[in-house]
């Protein structure tokens, strides 16, 4: 096998460089994959160094390491492998539908004051909206750049690279995060105590420890960047979450009883950002949708259980909002109002208007809406 690893290694290396002869050259990559196809070329050129080291290393060569060769092998693998997959797909990809939702992303980042350099923007996901901090890297399914029901996602991914990146210019709205952290320890750490006491844990088992540490873990970041969208944008971002819903799964109330799970319950931040809405001075818009989603639930048939109202308590709801505005205002990014001028504001929140004042039609002005648009982005 010792043979067999070194020449692994060796046709690794030779993927990485085909790998660097697959980004785009300048004119084809136009300006905003740009930073992309750096990004690409100096991963890639590490990981090649990382694997060159590890076929030199004289250490490797001793049989009692071989495992920790091979282990080490797979670890470069793999990130080659996301290179070629993510990063090197999407530069391969572009299209014009790339270029219009790029010049998107970058008047977002101009309107809401964003502090960080926009990240970019491809239409490859096969996983509806997300983001790749590391890469500085949105996807968003391919005919996103036709419709607008679902684009205010584009403000949620925005919202993690402020939580992932390490940077100065976020670091208040990251100490804002830690400090809601705390705020749910203490709750649940009171909580606790208080079940202990009276002895309400009668299985032997108790899945408060699972709400505490999902709430650590995964939910307040998906709170935060679900906050940081719906202070920023407005009602168009809740009435794209509630789109979406309606297309996902309908657990709305999903509670974990033996594992962390990474989303917290659709209701839970949908609650959240009506709080948020309400805190912006959107009252009418918040009890609009709030009689939507309850409808929705209605209809589907589902209902909050104790387990679901102890794992999602509206104390800590109230309090990440609180704490996401505060961190908001410290980085200076700009809030949504109710007379937005910005035009991509304007455009989203205006759609739902429309969409509401009559669904039936919507599709033929949103087509109109959307060309006109793009003429003037």
């Amino acid at each position: 096998m010792v043979n067999y690893i070194n020449g692994a290694i060796r046709e690794a290396i030779g993927k990485g460089r085909a790998l660097m002869t697959k980004i785009p050259g300048s004119r084809t990559l136009g300006t905003h994959f740009a930073s992309l196809a750096n990004f690409a070329n100096d991963e890639i050129g590490r990981i090649i160094d990382d694997l060159d080291n590890l076929l030199a290393d004289s250490d490797y060569c001793d049989p009692k390491n071989l495992k920790s060769k091979f282990t080490r092998f797979k670890q470069l693998s793999f990130f080659l492998s996301k290179i070629e997959n993510i990063v090197i797909a999407a530069l391969n990809r572009k299209s014009d539908d790339d270029d219009f939702v790029n010049k998107l992303v970058q008047e977002i980042c101009n309107e809401v004051n964003y502090p960080l350099p926009p990240p970019v923007a491809s239409c490859l996901s096969q996983n509806y909206y997300h983001i790749y901090p590391d890469y500085g890297l949105i996807c968003i399914p391919l005919l996103e750049s036709e419709f607008v029901l679902h684009i205010p996602d584009l403000y949620h991914e925005l919202g993690h690279p402020l939580i992932e990146r390490d940077n100065p210019k976020v670091e208040p709205f990251q100490n804002n995060l830690g400090y809601f952290n705390l705020a749910v320890r203490k709750h649940f750490e009171e909580e606790i105590k208080r079940r202990e006491m009276n002895k309400l844990d009668s299985g032997g088992y108790d899945p408060i420890y699972i709400y505490k540490d999902s709430w650590v873990e995964k939910w307040s970041v998906e709170f935060f960047c679900d906050l940081f969208a719906t202070y920023t944008l407005g009602p168009a971002y809740l009435w794209s979450n509630l789109h979406m819903c309606t297309k996902m799964a309908w657990d709305v109330f999903k509670t974990p009883a033996y594992e962390m799970s990474t989303h917290p319950a659709a209701d839970a931040r949908m609650r959240c950002c009506i709080l948020a809405l309400e805190q912006l001075g959107f009252e009418e818009d918040a009890v609009d949708i709030k009689a939507k989603w309850d409808e929705f639930i209605e209809i589907i048939g589902q209902k909050r259980t104790e387990e679901y109202s102890i794992a999602y308590p509206e104390s800590l709801l109230k309090s990440a909002a609180e704490f996401c505005f505060t961190g908001l205002k410290q980085i200076g990014c700009q809030l949504a109002t109710s007379a937005p001028s910005d035009k991509v504001n304007r455009l989203l929140n205006d759609s739902w208007q429309q969409f509401w004042t009559n669904p039936i039609e919507f599709y033929e002005w949103e087509r109109t809406a959307v060309a006109a648009f793009k003429q003037i982005l």
